[in-house]
C-alpha cells in the first residue's frame, strides 16, 4: 500500500498522475458536502466533478477548487537561497514557497514570500513551471528570482535561510550533510535548474554517499 508521496516515487508518471488526480477529487468530494449559500446538502454530477445544491431555489453549482502558491529558488551572484523549517531532519534544505493571498498577483506573491520568510528583497522575477501539489488542493507556480542584496533576516515561518554558493552546494550534497526535497518535487527542479546555470552542473548526477547496510 502507497501513499501519494510514495507513489509518486515510485509509480510510473501517469499512473502517479492519476493518483494525485483522485487523490484531489476524492479530498474535495469529502469536504464539500453542504452548500455554501444556503447549508442545503450537495448531490454529485459529472462523475463526482461537479455537486450541485439540492435546494431549488438556490441550485449553486460548486467546481473542485485549486489554491495557487508560488514556490522560488533566489540567487545572489552564483548562490541560491534555501531554507529549511524546524520539523525537518538535520540538513534538509528547500526553496521558498508560499499561498497567493486573494488580489495578489504572481509575482508579488514571490516578493512577499521572500521577504516575510527571509528578509530577502527580490528583483527579475521569472515563471519556471508548475506542479499540481494535492495535499490536498494546491497548484504549485515555480519561479526563478534575484535578490537586490545578501541580507539574510529569518522570520517567523521558517527556522533557518542560507546562501549556498555552488562548491558548498555541491560538497554538501556529495557528502550527505545537505539534503534535498526528492526528484518529484518542482523544488528539486529548480534547485537543478539553478545548479545548472549557475554552475554548468547536473544535479541528477552528483554523487551521493554510498548506503551503509
Amino acid at each position: 500500500q502507497l501513499d501519494l508521496r510514495r507513489a509518486g516515487l515510485e509509480l510510473p508518471a501517469f499512473e502517479a498522475g492519476l493518483f494525485a488526480y483522485a487523490r484531489g477529487l476524492l479530498h474535495w468530494q469529502s469536504r464539500t458536502r453542504w452548500c455554501g449559500t444556503c447549508g442545503h446538502a450537495l448531490v454529485l454530477e459529472w462523475a463526482g466533478h461537479r455537486a450541485r445544491c439540492s435546494n431549488p431555489a438556490c441550485a449553486l453549482e460548486h467546481y473542485p477548487r485549486t489554491d495557487p502558491a508560488i514556490i522560488v529558488i533566489v540567487s545572489w551572484r552564483d548562490a541560491c537561497l534555501l531554507g529549511r523549517q524546524a520539523s525537518w531532519p538535520a540538513g534538509r534544505f528547500s526553496t521558498l514557497a508560499g499561498f497567493v493571498e486573494p488580489g495578489e498577483t504572481l509575482e508579488d506573491a514571490v516578493r512577499r514570500e521572500v521577504f516575510e520568510e527571509a528578509g530577502v528583497r527580490v528583483v527579475d522575477c521569472d515563471y519556471h513551471s508548475s506542479q499540481p501539489w494535492p495535499f490536498p488542493s494546491s497548484l504549485m507556480l515555480a519561479f526563478t528570482a534575484r535578490a537586490e542584496d545578501p541580507s539574510i533576516k529569518v522570520g517567523e515561518e521558517i527556522d533557518e535561510a542560507r546562501w549556498f554558493e555552488v562548491d558548498d552546494f555541491v560538497r554538501g550534497v556529495e557528502r550527505g550533510e545537505l539534503k534535498l526535497p526528492p526528484p518529484l518535487s518542482v523544488s528539486w527542479r529548480l534547485i537543478a535548474h539553478w545548479l545548472r546555470m549557475a554552475g554548468g552542473l547536473e544535479l541528477a548526477e552528483l554523487k551521493r554517499p554510498s548506503a551503509k547496510g
